[in-house]
């Protein structure tokens, strides 16, 4: 899908007006007028698009127009082709890897640490895609209402947004005893290395180097 250029110029022309406000907004952690501000415009391209600002760039605050679903990539990597060249900012099209210190995440009061989660991968086409199994300590109380949402989360944090869209299919959480006597199951800080080794590269697409 390529983007509507008469609903993505407007977004980069209200963008580079308001730079400086976005950035300052997102500094001041103003999440309600970054919402407000944002939300909209971004939708108003797709409706299932959705964007985050964070500094996964040592010089540069970035802005990510994401795509949620594998449809929409073409979409967010054409429209992230024609952003403007503003100072201090970098365009992604994609959420990039994080580097966290922990595997923490939360969601309506409920917390989830991933830290001792570990996993296994189903490949199929000679490493065209995987499946991903995750193991989870039942000791570790899971909430089981966010559990995928939280899979996703964990994933995608690991892998990077792009990756988990293209090459990932199902995320298959099992609450186990104890997940350390998992067969053939590897710690999920490993998962990033591992999947490099796993997929099969193709000539457009190399493993993301962010």
């Amino acid at each position: 899908m390529m983007p509507d250029p008469s609903a993505i110029a407007p977004f980069w022309d209200w963008f580079a007006t308001h730079s400086d406000r976005i950035r300052d907004a997102y500094r001041r952690e103003d999440r309600q007028w970054l919402d407000l501000e944002l939300s909209p415009r971004v939708q108003h391209i797709d409706s299932r698009l959705q964007w985050e600002i964070g500094p996964y760039h040592p010089v540069d605050d970035a802005f990510v127009l994401s795509p949620s679903v594998r449809e929409n990539l073409p979409l967010t990597r054409a429209a992230i082709a024609i952003a403007p060249n503003l100072e201090g900012w970098r365009f992604l099209y994609a959420k990039p890897p994080k580097q966290l210190l922990s595997l923490a995440f939360t969601v309506d009061d409920c917390t989830i640490r991933a830290d001792d989660w570990r996993y296994r991968l189903i490949a199929y086409n000679d490493g065209e895609f995987v499946d991903i199994e995750l193991f989870i300590h039942a000791h570790s109380h899971p909430p089981i209402a966010h559990l995928n949402l939280f899979c996703e989360w964990v994933v995608e944090s690991l892998i990077g947004e792009e990756y988990r869209l293209d090459r990932v299919g199902q995320l298959m959480p099992q609450i186990v005893e104890d997940n350390r006597y998992v067969e053939q199951s590897t710690p999920i800080q490993h998962l990033r290395n591992h999947l490099k080794q796993a997929l099969a590269p193709t000539p457009q697409k190399g493993f993301p180097k962010l």
